[in-house]
C-alpha cells in the first residue's frame, strides 16, 4: 500500500469513519480501555490464585509445624516470630526432628514476655543443659546451658499396655459339672403278697398288653466355650511429639532480649 495515505487506510477499512474525525478518536480510546481492563482481570485472577494456593512448604515451616509454632496454628494472636534458624531432618529410626532459634532483640521491640504470650507458652524453670544435636544442628554460638520450659509433651497417643487384658479374656469360665443321669424305675406289676410262691403263673390273654421296660436316656454333656484372648495393639517405634525450649537471656544486651532454641520431635 505505498503511496496510500493512512487516513485513506482508516477510512477504507471503517467506512463509517469517513469525515469523522471526533469518533475516530473515541473508538481508538474505547479499544484502549478494553485492552487495560482485560489485562487488569487477567493478572488479579493470577494473584488470587497465587495468594489461595498452598505453595511450596519449606523446612522452615515444617520445623515450625512440628514445634507447634507456625502462625497457622495460631490464628487470631496477631503477631508471630520468624526463626532466624531452623533445620529439619529425621532420626535414625526414622522419627522427625525439628531445631529452632528465635533471637528476640528487646528494648522497644518484642522480648521473651511477648514471645511467651503469643504462643502461650509458661515461664522459664531452672537452667538445664541442652542437648548435644541441638548444638550440632544449629551449629552456633549456643550456651552450654540454659533455662527450660516446664513442659511435656504436645501428645501422647493412648497405648493400652500388654498386661492390661480383660479379667474375662484372661480367665476362661470354669466349666459346669455335667449331670449325672438318673435312671428311671422299672415298671413291674402288682404282686399278691398272700400267693404262693410254688404256684404256676397264670396265662394271661392275648389282648392284653405285655409291659416293657424303658431304657433311660443319658442327658448331653455341656462343653464350655472360651473367649479369645484380647491382643494389644504394638506400640509406635519413636516417641510422641515432645518439644524442648530454652531461654537464654543476652548479656549486656536490652530488657527482654534473649536467644530462644526449641527441639521438637514426632
Amino acid at each position: 500500500m505505498d503511496g496510500i495515505p493512512p487516513e485513506r487506510v482508516v477510512t477504507d477499512s471503517w467506512p463509517a469513519l469517513h469525515g469523522r474525525p471526533v469518533l475516530r478518536r473515541t473508538v481508538a480510546v474505547g479499544l484502549v480501555l478494553c485492552v487495560s481492563v482485560a489485562a487488569a482481570l487477567v493478572v488479579r485472577g493470577v494473584n488470587a490464585l497465587t495468594v489461595g494456593g498452598t505453595g511450596h512448604e519449606t523446612d522452615r515451616d515444617r520445623a515450625e509445624r512440628l514445634a507447634g509454632l507456625h502462625p497457622s496454628q495460631h490464628p487470631g494472636v496477631g503477631r508471630y516470630y520468624v526463626p532466624v534458624g531452623a533445620v529439619y531432618t529425621h532420626t535414625s529410626d526414622g522419627a522427625p526432628v525439628a531445631y529452632l532459634h528465635y533471637r528476640l532483640g528487646g528494648g522497644k521491640a518484642p522480648g521473651v514476655g511477648d514471645f511467651l504470650s503469643a504462643y502461650d507458652l509458661p515461664s522459664p524453670g531452672p537452667a538445664a543443659p541442652l542437648p548435644p544435636d541441638l548444638v550440632a544442628a544449629l551449629g552456633g554460638d549456643e550456651p552450654a546451658e540454659a533455662p527450660e520450659l516446664p513442659e511435656g509433651p504436645l501428645t501422647t497417643p493412648a497405648v493400652l499396655p500388654s498386661d492390661s487384658a480383660p479379667a474375662s479374656a484372661a480367665e476362661p469360665p470354669s466349666p459346669s459339672p455335667s449331670p449325672t443321669p438318673t435312671p428311671s424305675p422299672t415298671l413291674t406289676e402288682d404282686a399278691d403278697p398272700e400267693a404262693d410262691p410254688d404256684a404256676e403263673p397264670t396265662p394271661t390273654s392275648d389282648d392284653e398288653p405285655s409291659v416293657t421296660t424303658p431304657t433311660p436316656t443319658p442327658l448331653p454333656t455341656l462343653t464350655p466355650t472360651l473367649t479369645p484372648t484380647w491382643t494389644p495393639t504394638p506400640a509406635p517405634t519413636h516417641a510422641p511429639t515432645a518439644r524442648r525450649i530454652y531461654v537464654a537471656t543476652i548479656p549486656g544486651g536490652l530488657p527482654g532480649a534473649a536467644d530462644i532454641y526449641i527441639r521438637a520431635t514426632g
